[in-house]
């Protein structure tokens, strides 16, 4: 069951890069949480559910533009897959760049992803968003 789950993992990341957010969606469970709290900015919080990912991923889309957005290493263990990368925004506001190495964890249930939480420097994130 892990390399399945590695492969949905991969498939989330190639949705996300093309902008196919029904795509995105259809690898998430009905109740999945998507952790990004953190320091203060229009990302940082709790999202329930798919309606909570898209909020997340609009805001996103909305407030940050992809300059380089990598994964490079997956690992897993039972129903759970971990990916290390970069990547390297720009925040639309303030023409601030911010970059960071990151890790995501994610959690599957019946071939679904049901949890996220991603670790990286948000303080840097935070700041990007700042004047």
């Amino acid at each position: 069951m892990s390399e399945a789950n590695i492969t949905v993992v991969q498939e989330a990341f190639m949705r996300f890069s093309e902008g196919d957010l029904p795509g995105f969606l259809n690898l998430c469970a009905d109740d999945i949480e998507w952790d990004h709290r953190g320091p203060n900015s229009p990302l940082d919080k709790l999202y329930k559910g798919k309606e909570g990912v898209a909020e997340f991923l609009g805001t996103l889309s909305t407030t940050q533009e992809v300059l380089e957005f990598e994964p490079r290493e997956y690992f897993s263990n039972g129903d759970r897959v971990v990916t290390l990368g970069r990547f390297h925004f720009k925040v639309i506001e303030t023409g601030n760049e911010w970059a960071s190495d990151f890790a995501m964890a994610y959690t599957l249930k019946d071939g679904l992803i049901c949890h996220w939480r991603g670790i990286f420097d948000m303080t840097a994130e935070s700041i990007a968003y700042q004047s």
